[in-house]
């Protein structure tokens, strides 16, 4: 340090400098001195600076409060962000409220921001980018930020809120490239982390030039975006394009870790269920999985799996859906045709395998198992399979979007065996094709051949042509075939605007081959031009020329054109096909000036399923809007597709506005949409001044109007002068008072309507849509007018009801969709079992139904107490079509079971208390359902069998999986059966599982017979498949009193009882029977009657396939005694053996006898029951006639009066024309019950015979041939309902059958 440096030094700090000669003491204190000074001076620094930086501190903190809290520094702040936004960006607002502290409200926001339209593009100086604006408009913003977090670079929105907003976006650009993983997944990355705690959005519509995408309504929920992390809270958005919410985690920056859960709910049409959607995304890219779920109308299935490694994970991919309309998916509320489809693909990487099914409609589609891969934006088919039309169509080909300036394809489509066919199914055609497509987007061609074949007849179709990036060019277009040839070519430009042009000529060209319903050798000239135009709509024209040839068989002529500019129609056509002739021609604009006349028009002609003539004329002139219509048209036996109508006639002239006019219109056999046998309209004055007269009707009901129609302005308005409504079988209804109407395209109005019915009670509407909407009224309406309407009983008794119901329905508007109401109460009432019962089967009290409609929904309610206790709930709420989900609950009490006796004429008086709790789900096309039944303290009394059933407990339990188990038990005298089993109902199958056991159960005690059995017995029945029986019968006990079986006498298997409402209709087809049952018959089985007193007993296995005979295994004994001939013969051997044998046609062993002394006379009986030979024999041994004698009269022959001799040659006869003993016993009871012809099958011939009914169930007869070939002796039996024993004897063959029979 030099000496000035030390004397800056001293006079800093006010000291003189040591001299040099100082001392170091003197030193050492000066450097104290210094030091203390130092310090002095630092301290002072100090203060001076806390003191600066605490004023500038302030001052900053004054600043900003002054920016976040006050108006002024909320203007400066809002100024200096608009001062540094990018060049071209907009931002302005018309009014500011609150500081930036917040709440800050912007209102009248506008914003815009210049963005490229396609992100990649590099402008150079010969060439700029194209752009596009992004414009956001908001009625209101409001902004609530927090301060602090926007020192951690954090933008905080405590809340933010937009009201009556717009976004318009740009059209993007952007080459399409193929995706590639994991790069596909959307990155986050905002310029500044944001969190929203709450964010309320009330209006938001998002265009894309001015195009509406979609209008957000209300949306609500919580958004926290950082770096690589995306948190959304619960966000819930409802729009035009239908209900959306989202929660969970997406997190790019840690191994694309996702916990996301998507739900959406889409607009359908009204009466559709609306699609809803669920989507549930979870994992990383080690492993993620993604399932969507839903109904879209159909119940639809979708998984993607991905695991291993993150650059070429190994995926599989799982989708299927009976109906699935893409349409719905799209928002926009309208539906399409659903198509079905099931898809499985798996793969690595960009390599893929995949195979599925599709169906639309008729079309359907196989994709058999194929190969893809996806590799740096190339897309190569190895090869892609697909079947349909009955052939196969083989892909192959290369697609190249690595250079989007320089894509290129190559793609070859091959396909074999393809064929289609007419309507009729009558000609079938086949072809073979092959089709290439290569080049890049610049310049790009494609070439091909079809090979087709109608039977021997070949033909060919050449293309080829040219394209760019503006559109293509057809060089050639060329069919040949044997008869003819088709020259065409064109050009397509799609860039700047549609347009084309096109010319062909034919040459005998036979569209046939690719319409087979169009057979035919055409001539002419084609040629088509035009272009649509913005703004301006359609310019276009389509000529046909010199038109000749054959079409459908039928000689063709004439010419045709069309011109199309915007909504302007001219053109005229001149045709000639077969015995048909068109002539047309016309203008349409603002005015119209059209005429047209068939002379005659054959449908068939000119449409392969349509019938019938049409002849006459048509004219329509005047204002577009409002032509007069001059009509002369006369047709018979037209048909076209489900149209027919036997006769048509409509004839006159009918104005619009201006004069009088008249128009009759008669037909017969109408069948458009509703079949009317009759129509008769009488169109009188003018359309706007209207008077008619209408009378309709079928077999089912019969309608007579009259009324008028007049229209002032815009608005239409009448009167119903006269209505009567008469079902064929059914109650009228008739018009109480005049009506009227009005209505303009909107709004509507309807006087108060009444229709009286002719049993009583009144039904009234009344309407003023939209602001009050539509009433209807009931009142004091009889039930007994739905009697008509249902189903007829199986006993042919009609319904008869008792009471009266009140009806109050209303439709109302709901926005731009509808609400209705209806409710149904009536006070008391029931159901007997026919007019003059004096009792209810089913009687209620206070019952209430009420039900509430909208275009999506169908929630009804019924409620109502029981006559005799107990009550009856139910409520159901669904939509209107199968795949509308079924909600609802039935829970019922009863107490009374007469209306069982509705359901079977043979239950009497049944007793017992009904517990329903159900419960319905799934869809109205597949219902699930669940709950419980039970009957308890069953009894009823069954007539027919003399039996009561008492004690009966049956339980019903129905599991939500589409079954439900059964339980329970009967008690029938001294024996229980029990019921066990389970019913299924989750498809069509409706499968169905019992299991019958008992022991000693009384299955009838009547006069005629008493029968105990033990059955253990398996039922099985699916629909379509045959009922399966499966188990045994004990027959412990049985008193069979044949003289007393009484059961009324069927019709024979030749009787055929038609349908008296449709003679013509088949009859059913009987269900089919697999049976296998073994049956034992015991001890104390009796018979008695007829002379016969005896036992039954024995074992036999009964069995029946499906569709084939009843055969049976076994030997069933009998004894006991009989009389015949006047004589008690006992029964030493009486066997019925079966062998796998058809079961009416069992081996006979049958020997009885009696003593005479040392004498021992009998019959014995041999041979099958269809052939018996009987004979007689005597112990000790002796000639026929003589066993014969001693058998019937008990005397040898010597002692044998003359008249004794006649009676033993009566017996001989009968004897050696095989009659059996039972027919001897009857012979003697024969009296004359009817006569007539009739074919006999044993003797092959036409009898006259006589018979009499021995009892209901016996009948016997005698017949002798007409050609004089012999007699017979016919006797049947009839076992059970259906079956019945017949045996034939005649004097050529003997026959014996056992028969079934249904009615038809």
């Amino acid at each position: 340090m030099n000496w000035r440096e030390r004397y800056r030094r001293y006079r800093r700090y006010g000291l003189e400098p040591l001299p040099a000669e100082a001392s170091r003491e003197q030193r050492e204190a000066r450097i104290a001195e210094l030091r203390v000074l130092r310090h002095k001076r630092r301290r002072r620094i100090a203060i001076r600076s806390g003191i600066g930086i605490g004023a500038v501190a302030l001052l900053a903190v004054a600043t900003i409060y002054w920016l976040v809290t006050t108006i002024g520094g909320r203007d400066f702040l809002l100024r200096q962000i608009v001062s540094r936004l990018p060049a071209d960006a907009v931002l302005t607002w018309e009014q500011a409220e609150g500081p930036v502290s917040g709440p800050m409200t912007l209102r009248g926001v506008h914003f815009s921001l210049p963005r490229q339209r396609d992100p990649d593009c590099v402008p150079t100086p010969q060439a700029s980018c194209a752009m596009g604006t992004i414009v956001f408009n908001a009625r209101t913003l409001v902004l609530d930020p927090a301060i602090r977090p926007l020192l951690g670079r954090t933008l905080r929105l405590d809340a933010l809120d937009v009201a009556g907003a717009t976004l318009d976006l740009p059209r993007s650009d952007t080459p399409f490239k193929l995706p590639t993983w994991p790069d596909v997944l959307p990155a986050i990355e905002p310029p500044l982390d944001l969190r929203a705690d709450t964010i309320r959005i009330d209006g938001l519509r998002v265009l894309q030039e001015g195009q509406p995408l979609i209008a957000i309504q209300r949306a609500r929920g919580g958004l926290d975006a950082r770096s690589g992390r995306l948190h959304v809270e619960r966000l819930a958005v409802a729009s035009d394009r239908g209900r959306f919410t989202l929660h969970g985690d997406y997190t790019p920056g840690d191994n694309y870790r996702s916990n996301l859960l998507a739900t959406a709910v889409l607009p359908a049409p009204a009466g559709q269920t609306a699609p809803r959607l669920g989507l549930v995304a979870r994992g990383d890219l080690s492993r993620m999985v993604v399932a969507l779920a839903g109904r879209a109308p159909a119940p639809l299935r979708a998984t993607l799996t991905l695991q291993g490694s993150a650059d070429a994970p190994h995926w599989q991919l799982d989708a299927n859906s009976e109906a699935l309309d893409i349409a719905l998916l799209a928002g926009s509320g309208e539906a399409g045709t659903p198509l079905r489809f099931k898809l499985a693909a798996s793969g690595t990487g960009g390599n893929a395998r995949l195979q599925g099914a599709l169906q639309r409609g008729d079309f359907s589609l196989s994709v058999l198992p194929s190969t893809l891969q996806l590799q740096d934006q190339r897309l190569q088919l190895q090869p892609l399979t697909v079947a349909t039309l009955g052939g196969r169509i083989v892909a192959n080909g290369v697609a190249d979007l690595r250079d989007p300036d320089n894509t290129s394809l190559k793609l070859a489509l091959n396909a074999r065996g393809l064929r289609w066919q007419d309507a009729a199914g009558n000609t079938a055609v086949l072809a073979d094709a092959d089709l290439g497509v290569a080049g890049k987007l610049e310049r790009w061609a494609v070439r091909g051949q079809a090979r087709v074949a109608r039977g021997d007849d070949h033909a060919t179709v050449d293309v080829a042509g040219s394209g760019d990036r503006d559109g293509m060019r057809f060089d050639t277009l060329h069919a040949a075939m044997p008869q003819g040839r088709l020259d065409a070519s064109g050009t397509l430009t799609w860039t700047p605007a549609l347009q084309w042009q096109a010319q062909a000529r034919l040459a005998g060209f036979d569209p046939g081959y690719f319409a087979p319903d169009w057979p035919g050798a055409i001539d002419g000239a084609l040629r088509s031009n035009g272009m649509l135009r913005d703004g301006k709509g359609l310019l276009a024209q389509v000529e046909a020329r010199a038109l000749g040839g054959t079409l459908r068989r039928r000689a063709l002529s004439g010419h045709g054109n069309l011109d199309i500019d915007g909504n302007a129609y001219a053109g005229d056509i001149a045709l000639a096909l077969g015995d048909s002739r068109i002539d047309a021609k016309g203008r349409m604009a603002s005015t119209l000036d059209v005429d047209a006349k068939f002379a005659p028009l054959h449908l068939d002609d000119l449409l392969p399923d349509g019938k019938g003539v049409l002849r006459g004329s048509l004219t329509l002139r005047g204002a577009r809007n409002a032509p007069d219509v001059a009509v002369d048209l006369a047709g018979s036996a037209l048909a076209f597709g489900d149209y027919r109508a036997t006769r048509l006639q409509a004839k006159g002239r009918l104005p619009w506005r201006q004069g009088d006019g008249a128009l009759l219109v008669n037909a017969d056999g109408v069948q458009a949409g509703i079949p009317l046998t009759r129509l008769r309209a009488s169109l009188r004055g003018a359309v706007e001044r209207l008077r008619f007269d209408v009378d309709a009707g079928n077999d089912t009901v019969a309608l007579a109007l009259a009324g008028s129609a007049a229209k002032q302005g815009t608005r239409w308005q009448g009167g119903l002068a006269s209505a009567v409504l008469t079902p064929a079988a059914a109650a009228k209804w008739t018009l109480q008072q005049p009506a009227s109407w009005s209505w303009d395209g909107r709004s509507g109005a309807l006087s108060s309507t009444c229709l009286q019915s002719a049993l009583g009670g009144a039904l009234c509407a009344s309407a003023d849509w939209p602001r009050r909407g539509v009433d209807l009224r009931g009142n004091g309406l009889p039930l007994a007018l739905a009697s008509d309407w249902l189903p007829k009983r199986e006993d042919g008794r009609p319904w008869a009801f008792d009471g009266k119901l009140d009806l109050v329905a209303q439709l109302r508007p709901q926005g731009g969709a509808w609400s209705a109401t209806a409710s149904l109460s009536s006070a008391s009432g029931g159901v007997r079992n026919g007019p003059r019962a004096r009792r209810d089967l089913l009687g209620y009290r206070e019952l209430k139904l009420d039900a509430r409609f909208d275009p999506q929904r169908i929630d009804a309610t019924l409620a109502t107490a029981l006559a005799k206790g107990g009550r009856v709930d139910a409520h159901v709420a669904t939509g209107w079509d199968a795949y509308a989900p079924l909600a609802g609950t039935l829970k019922a009490n009863l107490r009374e079971l007469g209306w069982l006796e509705l359901f079977s004429p043979d239950i009497v008086q049944p007793t017992g208390t009904l517990d329903l709790d159900v419960r319905l789900a799934g869809t109205r096309a597949r219902p699930l359902l669940g709950g419980h039944g039970q009957l308890r303290e069953f009894a009823a009394e069954l007539p027919a069998l003399g039996i009561a059933l008492q004690d009966g407990e049956i339980r019903l339990q129905a599991l939500e999986d589409g079954s439900a188990l059964i339980a329970g038990r009967l008690g029938t005298g001294k024996g229980v059966l029990g019921i066990d089993g389970s019913l299924g109902w989750r498809d069509d199958a409706t499968p169905l599982q019992l299991n019958l056991r008992g022991s000693d159960v009384l299955l009838a005690d009547t006069r005629q017979a008493r029968i105990l059995a033990s059955p253990d017995i398996a039922v099985s029945y699916r629909a379509g498949a045959p009922l399966q029986v499966r188990g045994t019968v004990a027959v412990p006990e049985a008193d069979l009193h044949l003289e007393r079986l009484d059961m009324g006498v069927s019709p024979s298997p030749d009787v055929v009882v038609l349908d008296p409402i449709d003679p013509l209709r088949a009859a059913a087809v009987p269900l089919q029977l697999d049976l296998d049952v073994l049956v034992t018959v015991g001890e104390q089985v009796r018979l008695d009657g007829y002379g016969l007193a005896g036992t039954l007993a024995g074992s036999l296995r009964v069995r029946q396939p499906p569709g084939g005979e009843l055969r049976a295994t076994g030997a069933l004994d009998v004894g006991g005694r009989y009389r015949a001939y006047g004589q008690d013969l006992r029964i030493t051997r009486g066997r019925l053996l079966w062998s796998n044998t058809r079961a009416g046609d069992p081996l006979l062993d049958i020997r009885a006898q009696r003593e005479i002394g040392a004498v021992t006379a009998g019959v014995q009986v041999n041979g099958r029951a269809s052939a018996p030979v009987a004979s007689v024999w005597s112990n000790p041994a002796m000639s026929q006639s003589e066993a014969l004698a001693y058998l019937t009269l008990g005397r040898p022959l010597p002692s044998l009066s003359s008249r004794e001799m006649q009676q033993l040659d009566v017996a001989k006869s009968a004897l050696n024309a095989g009659v059996g003993l039972l027919t001897a016993q009857l012979g003697a009871r024969i009296g004359l019950d009817d006569a007539g012809v009739s074919t006999s099958r044993a003797l092959g011939a036409e009898v006259l015979g006589i018979g009499k009914y021995l009892s209901p169930k016996l009948y016997v007869s005698y017949g002798v041939s007409l050609l004089g070939t012999g007699q017979v002796v016919t006797l049947k039996y009839l076992l059970r309902k259906g079956f019945d024993i017949q045996i034939e004897s005649s004097t050529i063959e003997n026959r014996a059958s056992v028969n079934w029979r249904t009615e038809k």
